[in-house]
């Protein structure tokens, strides 16, 4: 609610929702693989990834307002052994489902993220899609960022400091919005594709995993950039 102090001739929201979502779920199961598994294919993106040797956080493409209850766990695993099967025979370990929820896309940032005393940080001044897994990794570099810049301001009695901060996290938190939204985009089977949508998806990740730079791009985009 702090951003809405912001007097509204001084700020701008960005906003973009997605027409597709996450079906999430917590399934009592070992793990699948060594590593994050995101998958494309004609029934949509899938995601599988690893929370502990016993316990495992699984996602699929789905409207954003399906209904949870409408799915019994056969349903869940027959859906997403479907989104990961492939040429390579892989399968998915199952277990019991403990918990589902659908998880909406949306992709917000709030300028400026200062306003006299008032200074923004994570949710409270922007949002991404789950596809890049920047979320809470942009709040941590926003804390990082406004911990240099309180430390100036404060400790070295250099209050003009405190303009730095906005700048130096909109760079960081613009890149991950382009990252997130291009994951996204690049997975997820898009509601009124063409066929030609759907091969030119294909030519894109041919063109990340099969080329040095495109994999470096990811790798670096992925971890995240340094602060400034």
């Amino acid at each position: 609610m702090c951003r809405f102090e912001i007097p509204d001739r001084l700020r701008t929201h960005y906003f973009r929702e997605y027409p597709f979502a996450w079906f999430g779920i917590l399934a009592e199961a070992p793990k699948s693989a060594p590593e994050l598994v995101y998958t494309h294919s004609p029934r949509g993106f899938a995601l599988i990834s690893q929370r502990t040797e016993t316990l495992q956080r699984m996602y699929f493409q789905c409207d954003p307002d399906e209904d949870t209850d409408a799915w019994s766990d056969d349903r869940i695993w027959a859906e997403l052994q479907a989104r990961v099967a492939g040429p390579d025979g892989f399968t998915l370990a199952e277990g019991p489902v403990t918990d589902k929820a659908v998880l909406r896309f949306r992709s917000f940032v709030a300028e400026p993220m200062r306003y006299g005393r008032l200074l923004l940080a994570g949710d409270a001044a922007h949002t991404v899609p789950p596809t890049g897994a920047k979320g809470l990794n942009l709040a941590l570099a926003d804390v990082q960022v406004l911990a240099q810049v309180l430390e100036r301001a404060v400790k070295h009695k250099e209050p003009d400091m405190l303009d730095a901060y906005g700048p130096r996290a909109l760079t960081r938190v613009w890149k991950a919005q382009h990252f997130s939204y291009w994951m996204t985009t690049m997975l997820h089977a898009l509601p009124g594709a063409t066929y030609f949508d759907a091969r030119r998806q294909l030519g894109e990740l041919e063109s990340v995993a099969g080329s040095v730079p495109g994999s470096t791009y990811l790798a670096e985009a992925y971890t995240g950039w340094p602060t400034r």
